[in-house]
Order: C-alpha cells, then sequence, then structure tokens
C-alpha cells in the first residue's frame, strides 16, 4: 500500500498580503495603519468609513511604493490599471466593497529567487494588485467590536504561479519576499503584528 506522500504531489502557488508602508490610507489622508493604534476607530474619516457622497482620491505615496516592490519583484508595471469594487458584506468592511484590481493589476509578471536547501529556486509572479484592507473585530466578554483603523488601509496582494512544492518551498519564498519588501522600502514586512 503506497503512502499518502507517494501517492500525491504538493503543487500550490500562493497570494501574499503585503502592507505598503505609505503615511496615509489608500484613498484617504487618514494616517495609515503602519503600526496598531492604542484606541479603536481614531484613524477614521467619512471617506475610508463609506459615507454617502465621499469620493476617495488615490495617494500617489501609495502607487510610488507599489512600483518600487515590483521593480524589487522583477515584475513589469502596467501603462493602464484600474480599480474594481467587490461586494460583499463583512462587519469590519465599513463601505460593503472593498476597492481592489481585480482585472487590471498594476503589475504582472516577475519572479522571486531564492536558495531552498542549497538549490537554487525560481518562484514565479502572476501579478501584484493593490487594494483597501479591512478593518479588524474584536471579541470579548460575549461581544464583538468593530475598530476600524486600519480600514482603508493599503495592502499589496503578491499572487504567484503554482511553483511551491514542498513547505521548505513556501518558507523560502516568504523569507527572501520581506527582504525584498523591507529593502525596496515598500513595506515593514510585519503583519505578525
Amino acid at each position: 500500500m503506497s503512502s499518502y506522500s507517494e501517492k500525491y504531489e504538493i503543487v500550490m502557488g500562493l497570494e501574499t498580503h503585503v502592507r505598503v508602508k505609505s503615511n496615509t490610507k489608500m484613498f484617504c489622508s487618514c494616517a495609515n495603519a503602519i503600526e496598531l493604534a492604542d484606541e479603536p476607530n481614531t484613524n477614521v474619516c467619512p471617506v475610508c468609513m463609506g459615507f454617502p457622497g465621499m469620493l476617495p482620491t488615490l495617494s500617489a505615496g501609495v502607487v510610488d511604493l507599489a512600483v518600487r516592490a515590483s521593480h524589487a519583484l522583477r515584475s513589469e508595471v502596467q501603462e493602464l490599471s484600474e480599480f474594481d469594487r467587490k461586494s460583499y458584506f463583512y462587519p469590519d468592511l465599513p463601505m460593503g466593497y472593498q476597492i481592489t484590481q481585480m482585472y487590471h493589476p498594476i503589475t504582472i509578471g516577475g519572479e522571486v529567487r531564492t536558495l531552498v536547501d542549497g538549490e537554487e529556486k525560481t518562484f514565479r509572479i502572476h501579478h501584484m494588485h493593490i487594494e483597501n484592507d479591512a478593518g479588524k473585530l474584536v471579541h470579548a466578554n460575549g461581544k464583538t467590536l468593530c475598530d476600524y483603523n486600519r480600514a482603508g488601509s493599503p495592502l499589496m496582494e503578491i499572487v504567484t504561479e503554482p511553483d511551491f512544492r514542498s513547505k521548505a518551498d513556501v518558507l523560502a519564498y516568504l523569507e527572501e519576499l520581506q527582504k525584498l519588501m523591507r529593502w525596496c522600502g515598500a513595506s515593514d514586512a510585519d503583519m505578525e503584528k
């Protein structure tokens, strides 16, 4: 009888969210949630809360940092990129939709090269798009509270091709990606906080 590992081969790709190290949120002048605020709901405004009639304005700083990241990933910056609304209900998504780039991302292609168990491997990037983050739910004493400080904060979502065959591949890729994002200054790459 063959074992599970002999019968199946791991083939996977990754989607990695990387927080953009901009001073402001993606579409308003509120402070970006690079560090978690001591008090909930202090870095919010009518734009990032999705109030009726508010018009978002894209932060040039966010685009600049995403372009820096794309160069670190050897990606091709697109001449045209567009934003889309991805509508879904979630309690910590005050707008009722996420602003993302579903169809025309800011970059296409690229790669991350790193050593895995002493062997150089290349992990291909399919694309990278930028999108805004949701808020944070806090569950305590049988209640759920919403903290919108990070709602609207910019994220880069880096989507790979299915080049991963092991846990070692994934860990090596993520460690190298973290180094690249810190090196180019696009992110602190510390979402574990």
